[in-house]
Order: structure tokens, then sequence, then C-alpha cells
């Protein structure tokens, strides 16, 4: 008999429901076929006769080691149940048979099956059997085993299930079909955000403050000076070089990230690199331009300044608000500094008009929820070369499915 083999679900129940004298399994976690057959066992072959020892945590359902109904079922059938924390590698003895095997966590890879040479267990020898067995839970009147065996020592009770049982149900395990596609598919793409918050100057209109009479006073022309005044910023342009961010930002993003629908647009992974680069170097010209821009803006704020304090400073000294009668001199020095310390409370900074022009960008993974739209699937096929597919292994194994 060759010592490489393939231990399935199907293998596994099919040699515990052949056991004429005990069974004794150890694994990480058992699914529902298992554990029908290890219940079924214990009716047929007597108390004691089959000793599982499972490792009962909420992660090894989530890793899909197991499923925890399995655990349940064993529980209620009466079959001797023990737990074993970590327990990654799987033990099977029925009879003088045995086997070690190496459990699949689904979330990760599919169940193995019994076609090709996919091997995931060894098939042991009579010694071996009578050494594995010396080190689990005792069956029947054994002698062979120790009362506190190296794996199993835990005695599995209600409580522990039960807390185990309500964990799952607040943090349930993911669809793992879908969970193994996403890990296809987030090795390949990432989700990209990329926007430019620009220059926006003609939406900070300057506005004076209410403590100031302008609006009171009965000379038109000085309103009118002071108006036109206020308009500076009005009157500036984009920048020739913001103008060449903004460019350069549209076409690395028409580049590298690609559309896929109303999930938003993918980028692949292995241009990550290459898209860093060249956003570093449009971010350093935008940092320039601000810096330039930063300089014109508050040369322009500077001139506004000096432009209309005289105005209002004359305006201040015919109408004095309450505070400036209170404080102040009654001469045009006074007014000046009353107008000057008013106006730079609720003016705008050069500083702050232009800190608002940033790139924002975000990186997300593909998510399990992600896989769920169908649109996602067909854009990702459509849009990305076929060269870049094939060469990532995309539509092998259980991403195709993402396809149907």
């Amino acid at each position: 008999m060759p010592l490489f083999t393939t231990l399935t679900e199907e293998s596994i129940c099919n040699e515990i429901d052949a056991a004429n004298k005990h069974v004794v399994l150890a694994a990480p976690g058992i699914g529902g076929a298992v554990a029908q057959s290890l219940a079924f066992a214990h009716r047929r072959l007597g108390s004691g006769a089959v000793q599982v020892v499972l490792d009962i945590s909420a992660r090894v359902s989530r890793l899909g080691y197991g499923d925890h109904q399995a655990v349940e079922l064993l529980r209620a059938a009466g079959v001797s149940l023990r737990h074993h924390e970590g327990l990654r590698i799987g033990a099977l003895i029925c009879d003088d048979s045995g086997w070690s095997f190496a459990s699949v966590p689904r979330l990760v890879e599919g169940d193995p099956t019994a076609d090709g040479d996919a091997f995931n267990a060894i098939a042991l020898t009579a010694a071996q059997v009578m050494v594995l067995r010396s080190e689990l839970p005792p069956v029947g009147a054994s002698t062979q085993a120790p009362e506190y065996p190296v794996v199993g020592n835990e005695v599995v009770d209600e409580q522990s299930v039960a807390k185990v049982k309500r964990a799952l149900e607040i943090a349930p395990p993911q669809q793992f079909d879908l969970a193994r596609q996403t890990q296809v598919y987030a090795a390949l793409i990432q989700f990209v955000e990329l926007t430019f918050e620009g220059f926006n100057i003609q939406s900070r209109r300057i506005q004076l403050p209410k403590s100031l009479p302008l609006i009171a006073s009965q000379d038109r022309a000085l309103k009118e000076r002071v108006t036109t005044s206020l308009k500076v910023l009005d009157k500036m342009e984009k920048p020739k070089e913001l103008q060449d961010v903004t460019r350069r930002l549209e076409e690395l993003r028409e580049a590298f990230l690609v559309p896929v629908g109303q999930a938003g647009r993918v980028m692949l992974k292995s241009k990550l690199k290459l898209f860093e680069d060249e956003l570093a170097n449009i971010q350093n010209d935008l940092d320039a331009c601000k810096e330039a821009l930063e300089k014109d803006l508050q040369e322009a704020l500077d001139k506004v300044l000096a432009s209309i304090v005289p105005d209002l400073a004359r305006a201040v000294l015919a109408d004095p608000p309450p505070r400036f009668k209170g404080l102040f001199s009654d001469t045009v020095e006074a007014a000046s500094e009353y107008v000057q310390g008013e106006l730079e409370q609720t003016f705008p900074t050069a500083q702050g008009l232009v800190s608002g022009m940033k790139i924002h960008k975000f990186y997300k993974d593909v998510t399990y929820e992600t896989l769920k739209n169908k649109e996602f699937g067909e854009r990702v096929m459509n849009e990305i070369p076929r060269s870049v597919l094939d060469g990532a292994l995309l539509q092998e194994g259980v991403a195709v499915k993402a396809r149907k």
C-alpha cells in the first residue's frame, strides 16, 4: 500500500463506517458528514469506542477547518469529545489502520478530491498506529493510551460550545468560495480613489466685517471703490502650472486606473510603484505651484488692504462704531489702526486659500462583498488585457467561478 494518499471527507466517512472495533479522530475541525459517521459509529460500536479531539474555537470555523454544527451534533449524540487549542494536523485511526493528514482551511483552499496526485495524507504502519494511540485519548478499556493524553486532554463542556456558537452568530464565517476568489483578485488588483481639490478662489468672496460702517455710509463713490477692490480675487485666473497638474492627474488616472462599474476603479498591483512615482512627481509640482500662488495671492490681498484702509478709516471717523468710540482716539491714525485690526480678523490669508488644494488618494483592497457584484467580475475580465489575466492565472481555480 502506498504511503502517500488522499483523504477526502467521503473517504474518511467510509473508513469510519467500516470500523469494527474503535475510531479515534484528531483534527482541527470536521464537517457535518464526518460528524454523522462518528455519531453512527458511536451508536454501533458502543460507549467509549469513538474518541474525537477537535479545536472547537470560533477561529477554526472562520478559517474553514470545520463547522461548529458538527461539534454540536457530536455533543448531542453523546460522542466523547475533547478540545485541543491550536490543533492543526489530523490523525485518524480505525481499528488497526491509521493515517496522518493535513486539514484544509477552506478559506484558503477547496476541499481535496480523490482525483489526481494532490496528496494530503500518509498511511501509517502498525507500529506508528500503536505509538499514535499512546498519545491520544483511550478507547474502551484500552491500556494503550494514558489517562491524560498529550493530545485532547481537555473535555468539551456545554458552556464552551455555547460560547463559541454565540461568537459565530455575532461574527459568522464567510462564504468560502467567494473568500478564496477574493484572495486571487486581491493579489492582482487594488481599488484606488484619486481626486483633486483644486483652485477655487472665486468661491471665497471677501466680506467686510459688520463692525465697519461702510454699509451705512452715504458716500456712493466710497462704496464703489471699496467694492471694486474686494473683487480682486475674482480677477485671478488659474495658473498655467496648476492647469498642467490637473491635466497630468487626469492622464495618470486614465492610464493606471481601470473603471469596473459602480465599484470604482482598480489598478494592477504590479504597477503600484510606477503609479506612486509618477504621482509623487505631480505632487512635487503641485507643492511648487502652491508656493508661487500663495505669494501672488498674498501680494494681491495686501494691495486690497492697503487700498481700502484709508477709505474705511474716513468712514469710521464719520460714523464711529461703538467699539471704536470706547477704545480709540478720534484721529486718522487710530481709525486706520482700528480698520486694519478688524480686517485682519475676517480677511482670508493666502496660506488658507491654497491649503485646500490637495491630491486625495485612497487605496482599498478587493473585498468579499465586491465579488457579489456580478458587474465587477465581468468588467475585470473585459478591461484588463488577456495576457495579464493569463499571466496572473486569474482564470484558474476558484477565480474562474466569478465569470459564471
